[in-house]
């Protein structure tokens, strides 16, 4: 109803999406070095809106964890855990001088952060596993191949790996991930890129319609 009343408006932010669109590029490209300092601003505005929204998506996460620990709906006490820790973070963070680079907030990140993520890095590997069983069809051609390299990648980057294994294998690997799969991951992430671009576009375009 929005874009009905007003589409001068959507046709308005269609411009300068492209006009930010075409200085970013500029800049990348190198066209004209009066592109900078313009694109240097977007930069900067860009990265105040990001530091927003994370205060707007932890808002929202504690808004949502207050709400099952007042209604006591099921597994409150994580939301709970998750809250206390929250706080006790933050103000470790605001009362000590050093703030992120403080002793007790270094402590906090080596003991208990660091510890997490290397468990969750460790479960990936069952979880390829599971996925791979349940949802790859192992009998197709390329379905072996797939597991194959998913599980190569994960072996190496084990640190017992760089260790045993020989420095062949291990050299190999590095190519696999370095080469092919980087190139691969580039062409996914550009191609994605691209596809959100012409699809907000078209999505404009379409309520200025």
């Amino acid at each position: 109803m929005f874009a009905q009343r007003a589409p001068w408006i959507n046709r308005i932010a269609l411009l300068i999406v492209a006009l930010t669109a075409a200085l970013i590029l500029a800049d990348r490209f190198g066209i004209s070095p009066i592109t900078r300092p313009v694109a240097n601003l977007l930069y900067t505005w860009a990265l105040l809106l990001s530091a927003f929204t994370l205060l707007l998506g932890v808002a929202n996460v504690l808004w949502v964890h207050m709400e099952r620990i007042q209604q006591g709906s099921a597994e409150w006490p994580l939301s709970l855990l998750l809250v206390v820790a929250f706080v006790l973070v933050l103000v470790a963070g605001l009362a000590t001088p050093g703030g992120v680079t403080s002793p007790l907030l270094e402590w906090t990140f080596d003991a208990l952060i660091a510890p997490g993520q290397a468990t969750l890095f460790a479960l990936t590997g069952f979880f390829v596993v599971a996925a791979a069983y349940r949802y790859l069809r192992l009998t197709r051609p390329g379905g072996v191949w797939i597991l194959a390299g998913a599980l190569l990648t994960l072996l190496v980057q084990t640190p017992i790996s760089q260790q045993t294994l020989p420095d062949l294998f291990v050299g190999f690997a590095d190519w696999l991930l370095l080469g092919p799969v980087m190139a691969a991951m580039r062409g996914a992430l550009l191609g994605g890129a691209l596809a959100a671009l012409f699809a907000g576009i078209r999505l404009f375009a379409r309520q200025g319609r």
